[in-house]
């Protein structure tokens, strides 16, 4: 017989990780502790702020090319849109909770975060049909 087969059981590897939140197929472990994860509940804040501004290179193109043409006024129609917060995402279940902010700088990250929130609530649900609650 080798070892691999009398050994210690290995750890289920993290199938989602938000911040310090991980999920294993059976487990939620945070620095709160661990819970079965069918015994828990996931919620998302959204505390974004998305902002519109023109960029610094429109108002130094129109600045350089202003007495040449006065299309280059057409350049403060530029516009950029900075996504910048956080999201709360807060496991709770059997009396106790923990909360984590995760910093959002743009808008992939921000989706990023929605979807892996939604991904572990996916699995909260296919654990508590296996268990049949």
């Amino acid at each position: 017989m080798t070892l691999a087969q009398n050994g210690p059981a290995q750890p289920a590897p993290f199938l989602v990780s938000i911040g310090n939140i991980h999920a294993t197929p059976h487990h939620v472990v945070t620095p709160a502790g661990t819970w079965p994860i069918a015994e828990v509940n996931v919620s998302t804040t959204d505390q974004t702020a998305t902002t519109t501004h023109t960029p610094t290179w429109a108002i130094v193109m129109v600045i350089i090319f202003i007495w040449f043409f006065l299309l280059s006024l057409l350049f403060l129609l530029a516009r950029e849109t900075r996504v910048q917060g956080y999201i709360t995402v807060t496991i709770y279940g059997e009396g106790r909770s923990y909360v984590e902010n995760v910093p959002v700088w743009n808008a992939v990250q921000r989706a990023d975060v929605f979807n892996r929130a939604a991904y572990l609530q996916s699995l909260i649900g296919q654990e508590r049909f296996r268990l049949g609650r």
